[in-house]
């Protein structure tokens, strides 16, 4: 069974956790409308473009009576969807799959089996309506990739996402290679609102060109698309870090804390001019095989919340999202501190202090500061650095430290130790991953 990305609409009267239902399908590459008011689901569905829906039953109105809804009208009821519901029981399963849910998925579960059945539920689809096989997006295959974005080539593509897709691209004009990171605009419903997003964009751009550092990547330009926006900026020849911890396992406090100084530089560095960040975790910190250590994707979280139709949407990815967020507080810089923090766990483990087996284990854990102490996975990491992350995870933003001082601590720890980054981890990564 083949990866199938899909435009899907989930349904859930809880606000958080329908927020996190939608990060994992997202997290997937799938593109996801998320509603907590189920009145408003069989609206969206007649949307063009929704391939596939994702409902919960337990809501104000039941589950049960928007599927017959669904089912009962012609522009709906060829759609697939998947139900989800505390109700265990033989008889609602029944009850759901005869009034025309094709899957039916029990509260709770892990996200794998989320992404599963809805990637098998979009494969039994694909079957039937699409049997030939869609080109694979190669660089071998460059009648698929666009030409150009304005001056910039596209050579081929780094990777896909929810928002949209990562190119390696090339600057003629000043010989230099660049990233080009596309952002769909399709959910803006007119030419007024997609002018404005643009606007902020560039705006947002601008913002975070000014926070040049070397611990940053550097924002060339951007511009507007047809029905996307591009942003240009530094390429990184590496792996994030989040790769290197899957192809290594956990690295060690001499290579996590010179590693920490300067991601800690960077979101310092950006705090000094106001931009917080929103999305700070390993996936977002890009390494370098020549040595570089940068921090990634400044602003997009903006981008995503600035879009967002509910006001309940979360901007973040689940765990590193800060309690006081979840707790529709905004966004500020000791929400940073909370990512990095989440970040700096990881790192010394490989293991996310705050995941749950469900998603809202993982919600609970995160808004009641439930996780299991470093030193209990090993007896190995500096007291200091251990107190460090504990403080940064700390549930009330006032009781993290500013990010000046994140970086004192660190810096003071990498001098007692005469520590230095050592960028030989990213090749014993490749050829980890490769084996």
């Amino acid at each position: 069974m083949g990866s199938i990305l899909a435009n899907l609409l989930v349904s859930d009267d809880e606000p958080q956790v329908l927020e996190f239902i939608r990060r994992v399908l997202e997290g997937a590459g799938h593109r996801v409308t998320a509603t907590s008011d189920p009145g408003q689901v069989q609206m969206l569905a007649c949307r063009p473009g929704i391939e596939a829906i994702v409902l919960d039953v337990n809501m104000p109105i039941s589950g049960f009576e928007v599927l017959h809804r669904l089912r009962q009208s012609s522009a709906t009821a060829d759609l697939p969807i998947l139900f989800l519901s505390g109700l265990g029981g033989s008889r609602d399963r029944v009850r759901g799959l005869q009034q025309g849910a094709d899957d039916y998925m029990v509260k709770p579960f892990e996200p794998d089996e989320l992404l599963f059945r809805v990637e098998r539920l979009l494969d039994s689809r694909e079957r039937l309506v699409a049997p030939t096989p869609e080109p694979i997006l190669t660089p071998a295959n460059s009648a698929s990739l666009p030409r150009s974005f304005d001056r910039y080539e596209v050579l081929d593509v780094i990777g896909q996402g929810s928002m949209g897709t990562v190119y390696r691209g090339h600057d003629p004009r000043l010989e230099r290679p660049v990233a080009l990171k596309t952002i769909r605009l399709e959910a803006l419903s007119n030419e007024r609102q997609r002018e404005e997003m643009l606007d902020r964009l560039r705006h947002e751009a601008v913002t975070i060109a000014r926070c040049a550092h070397p611990n940053l990547i550097t924002v060339y330009d951007m511009g507007g698309l047809e029905s996307s926006a591009f942003i240009a900026m530094e390429l990184v020849d590496g792996m994030s870090l989040r790769d290197v911890i899957k192809a290594t396992g956990p690295l060690s406090s001499a290579q996590v804390i010179p590693l920490a100084v300067s991601i800690a530089k960077g979101l310092e560095a950006a705090h000094q001019k106001d931009v917080i960040h929103r999305d700070v975790k390993p996936g977002n910190v890009l390494l370098g095989f020549d040595g570089e250590i940068k921090v990634s994707d400044f602003g997009l979280a903006f981008v995503i919340s600035a879009m967002a139709t509910d006001s309940t949407e979360i901007t973040g990815t689940p765990g590193f999202v800060p309690p006081e967020v979840l707790h529709q507080q905004p966004f500020s810089a000791a929400g940073d501190v909370f990512g990095f923090g989440a970040t700096l766990y990881e790192s010394l483990t490989a293991v996310h202090p705050l995941a749950g087996t469900t998603l809202r284990d993982t919600i609970l854990n995160t808004l009641h500061g439930i996780w299991r102490p470093i030193h209990q996975r090993r007896e190995d990491v500096p007291i200091e650095l251990e107190a460090l992350v504990k403080v940064m995870l700390s549930t009330e933003p006032q009781a993290r430290p500013p990010m000046t001082e994140v970086v004192q601590t660190l810096e003071s720890m990498m001098l007692q130790g005469d520590l230095r980054w050592d960028a030989g981890l990213l090749t014993e990564a490749q050829a980890a991953a490769a084996s």
